[in-house]
This record gives structure tokens, C-alpha cells and sequence, in this order.
């Protein structure tokens, strides 16, 4: 991917200082957005290599903006931009983007900004393409057929795949449903088309159904043209609906209808149109438990589950833990930059003592801590750093009245003292970009905290107060999944 065409959202601009004259002085193509909604639609239009969104107190939904940008574009750099003045009032919004950019901005420092960016996709495009090469570009088959554990469900998809209706695949959280749904997909007659994915429980109230649906102008206040939704943008090839139970139970019955006759109508729309589209759900959740709690539809769990597919839990399929521990080695992010080559017995008995509640995408997440901490070339049981429950809820209980932001920033400062300072090894670490952790260590050093050689140091003033989240030796506040 190149950074060529910039969506800006920009309400107004001092002439000679607008970032859409700027951008063109430096050859970008630049789509111009003077407000929220505008901004949707050209976001939607596409294709779009960078946004800049303007952060400020009158625009209301810009939120939503962000998080459909991420959601529609994760791949996307969204910079937000705005006043010094508004940084305190403004500071949730830091951890949406990925890059803080202040006002006015300098020609020099936003040429300089987009270059960076130019570069890191440059530099991961050479890095897919020696992995392209090593590997090969893997089916959702050749990467579920390697672990033991799965090859009666790889059975079972691939029988389910050429059958007509929907598909279930349910299981737990991090237990891979998205492959197994992918491979269905590429086994299917659906699998020249697009594959694309809803995740029901991030799109909330009215949103859910211009989501799925779509709409047309009038639908809505600030509808003003026809926007296609993820079922449309699907057509021909599969719509996989993650976590189905979270769609409203209005949006429910509309899915419900359009599985039952095949007929599409977009939010405020007069007509219908055939749209021939695979849909398949899955859920970590017990649906019969959701249909009884009044969150589920039962008509539509009928619908949807005309196939059901079962993807069982890493706990009980250890035996599977060599192979997935050694691909999840080779497939992290820090491979190759770090001395980290191998994965040793011990370690892979160590791994195998945990209950994996996270499943296949905690294991994931182990072994990228394990390799971004570059302890040595083989990893060992002391490597090792799980999260157990107990640990957890110690720290947790300690946390009590402390505000977020406080969390928040104890558990940046202490993952850096972890990582001895390196930055690109504790936004890993803490499920952050390196732009976002560098925005809120400025906004902490503007506080009044410094980090010094990788370790915190407090103003004089909150020297002495002791850390709610003072945990035991040899533990660290970290999500396990």
C-alpha cells in the first residue's frame, strides 16, 4: 500500500495553512471533508491511503468516524488533528489514532510525517513478500490441515462448504472460527467472490442496520446519497457476521427476512432486489442461553443455523501446542528483527500447564510477547510470562479508586520499565501503535512525569504516594487476551 490519496476532514483552514493546500503542494491527492458525514461518504467511496480527521469539540460524531475508519480501513493511518488547547479536554480520542498531530502544522513536519508512513509500507510490503516467498500464500485449509486437533472440523466445514444455507460456527473465544469461516468460503462455489466480515457487537444501535443493509437518501438526518451495505458489498461471494447475538432484535428481523426470500432493501428504500450471498455466523457464545435471555431471535438462530460447525477449545487439544507455539515463532510481527529462533521442550511443557481461556489467540499473544522481550535465540520455560486469574484479580482489587487515565498510565510506565524503554516492544506488549504510545508519553511528560532510561520518575509533589497497582514480585498487569 502507498500513501497517495489523504482523506481530510477539515472544517476550515487559514489560507496558506490548510492541510488540503499543503498536501496538494506536496502531491497528494487530497478528498476534503468539511464535516462528519461527508467525511463517511468519502471514506466509503474510496480508495482512501491515509485519513486526517480534525478533532474538535463541535464535530460530535466524529468518533464514530474514527471507529468506522478502523473498522472499514485497519490498514489505513488515521492522524488526528487539532489544537494544543483542546489536547486535555480531547485525550480519549489519542488512543482511536495513530498519529497526533497539533496545530498549526508545519509544511516540513506534515511532508515528514506522511514520508514515514510512505516508508513503513514500503518496508512491510518487502517484508510480505520475502514471507510470500518463504511460506507461500496459505489457504485457511493449509494453515487449520497442520493441527491434529482440527482435521474433523477442516471434515466438517469442507462437507458443510458444498451444501446450500447458512452456516454456525460456534466455539470459543480465540479459537479460530474466522479460519474455519474462510475456509468454508474457499471451498465453496462463492469463492471467486468477495469474503467479507460484520463484527455485530463493534456497530451499535441504528448504525447495525446502515451497516449490514445499507441506505438510500432521506433514510436518516445527513443521508443524502446511497450507500451500500456489507451484505451488498458481498454479493456473490460470503458474509460472515461475527458474534451474531449482538445485532439489535429490529435488525434480527430484517436479517431474518432476507435469509428467508433472498430480497435486499436498503434503509429507506422504496424497492427490493435480489442479492445471492453466503451468509455465515458464528458466536462464542451459547445461543440457546441468548434466545432464552430475549437476545436472540429464535427464528433466526433456526435460519442461521442450518449447518452448524463446531470448533473445539485449545484446552482440549493440547497436543496441537508444538505446532501452533512454532508457526505463531515464525508468523510474529518482531521474527527476524530479534535473536529469537527456536522455542524449546521446556517452554512448550510450561505452555501446555496453562488452561488457555484465550485459546489459539492467547497462545498468539504469548509467544509476540515472548519474541518482542528477545530474551535470547531459544525461548525458555523463564521466558514464559501467562497471566493467571488469581494475579489478575489481585491487581484489579488493588486498582480500586484509582480513575482510567491513572490505570492507564501505570501500566504504560510499567511496561516500559519491562522493555527497558523500548517503545516499539511495549506498544506490542500493551495492544497499542507506537504513534499512540509516543502521543501519551508527551502528553504525560506534559503532566509532569518523565521516563528516564526506561523507568518512571513522579513529580515531587506525587513522589510519595504509593502505586494502587504495586503487584508482587515478577508480575505485570497484562491482558492475557
Amino acid at each position: 500500500m502507498t500513501i497517495e490519496r489523504v482523506l481530510v476532514l477539515e472544517r476550515e483552514g487559514t489560507p496558506g495553512e490548510s492541510l488540503e493546500q499543503l498536501l496538494v503542494q506536496e502531491g497528494y491527492q487530497v478528498l476534503r471533508a468539511r464535516d462528519v458525514a461527508q467525511a463517511a461518504r468519502l471514506l466509503r467511496a474510496g480508495p482512501v491511503h491515509c485519513c486526517i480527521f480534525e478533532i474538535h469539540p463541535t464535530l460530535v460524531d466524529i468518533r464514530d468516524l474514527i471507529d468506522k475508519a478502523r473498522t472499514l480501513l485497519p490498514k489505513v493511518p488515521r492522524i488526528l488533528y487539532l489544537a494544543p488547547r483542546d489536547l486535555e479536554r480531547m485525550q480519549s480520542f489519542v488512543d482511536f489514532g495513530d498519529e497526533l498531530l497539533l496545530k498549526p502544522v508545519a509544511k516540513g513536519h506534515l511532508a515528514s510525517l506522511l514520508q514515514r508512513y510512505r516508508e513503513a509500507a514500503r518496508q512491510k510490503a518487502e517484508v510480505e513478500h520475502i514471507r510470500h516467498q518463504m511460506y507461500g500464500s496459505e489457504t485457511a485449509e493449509a494453515i487449520l490441515n497442520e493441527p491434529r486437533g482440527m482435521r474433523e472440523v477442516i471434515e466438517r466445514a469442507t462437507k458443510v462448504a458444498a451444501e446450500r444455507g447458512t452456516v454456525m460456527v460456534q466455539g470459543p473465544r480465540g479459537s479460530g472460527k474466522s479460519l474455519v469461516a474462510r475456509l468454508i468460503h474457499e471451498k465453496g462455489p462463492s469463492k471467486s467472490g468477495p469474503f467479507l466480515t460484520m463484527k455485530c457487537a463493534r456497530t451499535q444501535g441504528s448504525l447495525q442496520e446502515s451497516e449490514l443493509f445499507g441506505h438510500e437518501p432521506g433514510a436518516f438526518p445527513g443521508a443524502n446519497e446511497t450507500v451500500p451495505g456489507s451484505i451488498e458489498l458481498a454479493q456473490g461471494g460470503t458474509l460472515v457476521l461475527e458474534e451474531v447475538w449482538a445485532l439489535s432484535m429490529d435488525v434480527q428481523h430484517r436479517l431474518y427476512r432476507f435469509l428467508q426470500g433472498g430480497q435486499l432493501r436498503r434503509m429507506g428504500g422504496q424497492r427490493s432486489f435480489t442479492c445471492p450471498v453466503r451468509i455465515i455466523a458464528t458466536s462464542s457464545r451459547n445461543l440457546q442461553s441468548e434466545v432464552q435471555a430475549g437476545r436472540l431471535a429464535p427464528d433466526l438462530l433456526r435460519r442461521i443455523a442450518t449447518h452448524v460447525v463446531t470448533v473445539p477449545s485449545l484446552v482440549d487439544r493440547k497436543f496441537d501446542l508444538t505446532i501452533l507455539a512454532r508457526r505463531f515463532l515464525r508468523e510474529a510481527a518482531a521474527y527476524g528483527t530479534t535473536s529469537v529462533r527456536s522455542i524449546a521442550p521446556e517452554a512448550i511443557s510450561t505452555l501446555a500447564a496453562h488452561d488457555w481461556p484465550g485459546n489459539v489467540e492467547e497462545l498468539r499473544q504469548v509467544l509476540e510477547r515472548m519474541v518482542l522481550v528477545d530474551p535470547a535465540e531459544t525461548l525458555l520455560p523463564e521466558h514464559v510470562t501467562i497471566i493467571n486469574p488469581g494475579q489478575r484479580e489481585r491487581a484489579l482489587e488493588q486498582a480500586v479508586g484509582m480513575t482510567v487515565a491513572d490505570m492507564e498510565r501505570e501500566m504504560i510506565l510499567r511496561t516500559l520499565e519491562k522493555t527497558k524503554g523500548n517503545r516499539t516492544a511495549a506498544s506490542k506488549l500493551l495492544g497499542l501503535t507506537t504513534r499512540t504510545l509516543s502521543n501519551k508519553i508527551r502528553i504525560y511528560r506534559a503532566q509532569g512525569f518523565g521516563i528516564i532510561g526506561g523507568r518512571k520518575k513522579k513529580p515531587a509533589s506525587q513522589a510519595q504516594m504509593p502505586s494502587p497497582l504495586q503487584s508482587q514480585q515478577g508480575s505485570t498487569l497484562l491482558p492475557t487476551s
